[in-house]
């Protein structure tokens, strides 16, 4: 049983990984297929964009999706529920489709997430500052870029003015920094914590040796 109960005005973040920490993103097509089933439940509140919806059955409208980070063997997400359920059915209709989608077009068959997303629930203003920062930090922990700005499947791009982004809502967390040059002044928000970053993946390093 879920530790965390989802309650509406409240924000989490929401992780998940691949069964045995496989890959769930193995080449770009799988990457763009996510963000784009993303889109689709958001804006219509159906994973494929074929299905007619109803606008009131967009998850848009039940939940804010503020920041994510897709990498290569999980993901994690920031968001604020504004609706009963809309979390974890969000959740559902999301780790399903793309399923099916990735048994299909790899040849395989069974689970490709963990048996349930995992979910922390942000209590304060500075929790969910740090936890917008860590997830745009993910690809430099990982040593995936050196900058954060140069990882194309996270939300950080659009938040600093890089890219014109439509999934997130940018305003809650851009809302806490002084109104002239907001994007700049999170991008520095973030880049204070570069090295930190790096250390920590070096400690995690020797640690798992």
């Amino acid at each position: 049983m879920r530790k965390v109960v989802f309650a509406n005005e409240e924000y989490y973040h929401i992780y998940n990984r691949g069964v045995d920490k496989r890959k769930i993103f193995m080449r770009r097509g799988h990457y763009i297929r996510f963000a784009e089933t993303l889109h689709n439940l958001l804006t219509t509140g159906n994973a494929s964009p074929k299905i007619l919806s109803s606008q009131s059955l967009a998850f848009n409208k039940k939940l804010s999706f503020i920041s994510y980070c897709l990498m290569p063997n999980h993901y994690h997400f920031l968001v604020k529920q504004l609706e009963d359920n809309a979390i974890s059915n969000f959740m559902h209709n999301l780790n399903t489709s793309y399923t099916k989608y990735f048994n299909l077009n790899n040849q395989r068959t069974g689970r490709l997430f963990e048996y349930t997303f995992k979910a922390v629930h942000v209590e304060s203003e500075e929790q969910l500052l740090h936890v917008s920062r860590y997830i745009h930090l993910n690809p430099i922990i990982a040593n995936l870029v050196t900058n954060p700005n140069k990882y194309s499947w996270s939300s950080y791009p659009d938040f600093i003015g890089i890219r014109n982004g439509i999934l997130c809502e940018r305003e809650a967390i851009l809302s806490f920094f002084p109104k002239l040059n907001r994007e700049k002044a999170y991008e520095q928000f973030v880049l204070d914590q570069i090295e930190y970053a790096q250390t920590l993946k070096e400690i995690q390093k020797i640690t798992l040796d």
